[in-house]
């Protein structure tokens, strides 16, 4: 039997199974050539493999956008399917992020963004601290809207300590989508895969134990010239 022990990893009573994005359930997010001032997301998330226990994901999340940084943090709930999972409940979940505009010139459709992000997760004695490290490349496509599709390849840190013993992992992932600005109105995709080889005496591919994660959703951005 399964259960939830992070906000982006998943593990069995027995043995080891894959971490999944920053906020257990959703992709990690960069908002590259996002423009200053708060943008508040809804979002939603379907895990798409039995690696990723196909979990549903519903969480808001608040940024702050300033001439060269921005912050973000958000809160979800996600639950795993019952049949991978042992019947494992809905689970809150929390996560934060400090990004830099690498490049975000008007007139440069080319945009470049880096952040660091941290989840961590308390459940009895077991505790968990994620850190995914992303850098990020997005194209600002000319016309009406502001389309913007990016990719965000990444390094992602876990600590696990179960109060006797403690191991820090590190793997890689990536995470892409589109970003499609209608005045204040923000629609965004995403899908984040990160990589997990066999463990040792599992049966299966790589593919079975890599979960793929696809989100989805609307924000609203209130732009601050000012800031």
């Amino acid at each position: 039997m399964k259960r939830i022990i992070g906000l982006v990893a998943v593990a069995a009573l027995a043995a080891p199974a894959p971490t999944l994005a920053q906020m257990y359930g959703n992709p990690v997010y960069v908002p590259v050539g996002v423009s200053t001032g708060v943008n508040i997301a809804g979002d939603y998330a379907m895990g798409m493999n039995d690696a990723s226990l196909k979990t549903t994901y519903f969480g808001a999340r608040a940024s702050l956008g300033l001439a060269a940084f921005y912050v973000m943090a958000g809160v979800g709930s996600v639950k795993p399917d019952s049949a991978l999972s042992g019947g494992v409940e809905s689970q809150t979940v929390f996560g934060g992020t400090l990004g830099y505009h690498i490049l975000r010139l008007p007139m440069t459709p080319v945009k470049i963004a880096a952040q660091a992000g941290a989840g961590y997760l308390k459940e009895g004695t077991f505790k968990q601290l994620d850190v995914p490290i992303a850098v990020a490349v997005g194209l600002s496509l000319p016309g009406p809207l502001g389309i913007t599709p990016w990719v965000a390849p990444r390094v992602h840190i876990r600590t696990q300590d179960d109060g006797t013993n403690s191991q820090t992992d590190t793997r890689f992932g990536a995470s892409g989508g589109v970003n499609v600005g209608i005045g204040v109105i923000g629609v965004h995709l995403a899908v984040d895969y990160i990589s997990f080889p066999v463990p040792t005496g599992a049966t299966g591919s790589a593919s079975d134990y890599s979960p793929w994660v696809f989100g989805a959703g609307l924000s609203l951005g209130l732009n601050a010239p000012g800031l």
